[in-house]
């Protein structure tokens, strides 16, 4: 089939597709192989679907409950229709998926070929039944959904993240397992259309890294719009109740308590997807959680092997996903491969209202031994906040103590994930919160929010 392959990547997602381009700019033979569907966890499953949902809901739990507020009113009741937003998402979705795959064919020095592959040596695989053999190879596999095992949870009850981007008929009452992204996104979507939705996560203070006052506001917030939440729990059982309704069975601070549900969305994470591939014929090392070991190159403990994405176990967001994809594709063709940089990486999560953050937060910074000072704005002091009844919302920045870089942003509110990339592009260029002070902003706007804050800071430090 192919005498020579230079460069092979195994993952036609967005890791992967990143890395085969990287090679073939470089005028390398790379050959792309993917067991399909085409399109990767983002387009297919994750990202894009997901935000297609979540948009009307978004629109429609406004047009049910704040309507008011605006001065405006409907006749009747809002009514949604629930197969014609999935027909309207797949839709997308497929677009999406084929210009994907338009790109990649079109790219000169790619081949794209449709299997699964498996390793049989160092160098060399069969996709299928086709031998291959190779000069180097990048593994973006991705990942894949994970089951959680506790007593009694009967497999009828479950929802997986794949199965709520599907669903047609919402459950009266849903209970979401895990306080992530997945989680909060599809549990509000779930609850914007009706469901009543309890989350549940083990974590008392949400996520340990953020700002303890800015996360509580921010599941108020959610909770204010009908998430109910339930942090610290220590999960127990799954049974039925007299009646034949599936119940949850928890403690929280040694008390005892239960959720009746019709149905359990399993939002506890992701595992990497590498089933099949043969990583030991590979020589290639893995964790005991299975995320495959790299070094600051991106390379595997088999030195002809690279990785990048989720199947690294690297923070799983695609904006790092697509930058490590094309500097592994860059590495496994350069005759000295580069250390692969630590990026600002903004992360966000798509609720209303939305949270995003950027570099360190103070307790990140704290466990590094780095000084630092910090500063707090609310949403309710932007004028433009004020005037789209949007006032939902506070901002942090942490600063270094001496030398004032911005080291961090943390954030909820009207269009955070967007938001954040103000400060994500100062942290870049290693900007002081005084040399950011000095930038005009328009008014109104929300991204006075970090003018205002800058001004504070500058002021009072």
């Amino acid at each position: 089939m192919h005498t020579k392959i230079d460069l092979l990547v195994i993952g036609a997602g967005s890791a992967g597709r990143y890395a085969a381009r990287a090679a073939a700019s470089l005028g390398k033979s790379v050959v792309l192989v993917d067991k399909g569907p085409f399109g990767g966890l983002c387009i297919l499953k994750g990202c894009m679907p997901s935000k297609a949902l979540l948009r009307p809901a978004h629109v429609f739990h406004l047009m049910k409950h704040r309507l008011g507020e605006l001065g405006l009113s409907i006749e009747g009741t809002p009514r949604i229709d629930i197969p014609a937003i999935v027909r309207m998402k797949n839709a997308m979705i497929r677009e999406m998926a084929e210009d994907a795959r338009k790109s990649v064919e079109q790219t000169r020095g790619i081949s794209l070929l449709s299997g699964r592959f498996s390793f049989t040596g160092p160098q060399s695989g069969v996709l299928d039944d086709t031998p291959l053999h190779f000069d180097k190879a990048v593994i973006a596999t991705g990942s894949r959904i994970h089951l959680p095992s506790i007593p009694g949870l009967d497999p009828e009850w479950i929802l997986t993240s794949d199965d709520v981007l599907e669903l047609e008929d919402i459950p009266s009452s849903t209970l979401v397992l895990g306080g992530g992204p997945v989680g909060l996104e599809l549990g509000q979507y779930l609850s914007c259309l009706g469901s009543d939705v309890t989350l549940a996560d083990t974590n008392p203070n949400w996520h340990p890294q953020t700002d303890p006052l800015l996360a509580r506001e921010y599941l108020g917030a959610l909770e204010s719009r009908g998430l109910a939440m339930r942090l610290g729990i220590r999960a127990e059982r799954f049974d039925r109740e007299e009646g034949g309704k599936p119940c949850f069975h928890f403690q929280v601070d040694g008390k005892k308590h239960a959720i009746p549900f019709d149905k359990v969305l399993l939002a506890t994470g992701r595992r990497p997807d590498t089933a099949g591939l043969n990583l030991p014929a590979a020589q290639v090392h893995t964790t005991r959680h299975g995320h495959i070991q790299v070094d600051a190159f991106l390379r595997t403990s088999n030195h002809s092997i690279f990785a990048a994405g989720d199947v690294t176990g690297i923070l799983p967001v695609l904006n790092l996903a697509t930058f490590h994809g094309e500097m592994a594709g860059r590495n496994a063709i350069l005759p000295i491969p580069v250390t692969v940089r630590e990026p600002v990486v903004p992360i966000a999560i798509f609720t209303d209202p939305e949270y995003a953050r950027a570099g360190l937060t103070e307790s990140q910074a704290q466990a590094r031994r780095i000084p630092v000072r910090t500063g707090r704005i609310p949403f309710s002091d932007v004028g433009k906040a004020i005037v789209y009844r949007e006032t939902d919302g506070a901002l942090k920045i942490v600063i270094h103590a001496k030398s004032r870089e911005i080291l961090g942003v943390e954030m909820f509110g009207h269009g955070a994930s967007d938001l954040v990339h103000t400060l994500a592009t100062a942290m870049h260029f290693h900007a002081t919160i005084d040399q950011y002070q000095e930038i005009l902003h328009i008014h109104p706007t929300f991204s006075e929010i970090f003018k205002y804050l800058a001004d504070d800071m500058t002021d009072a430090i």
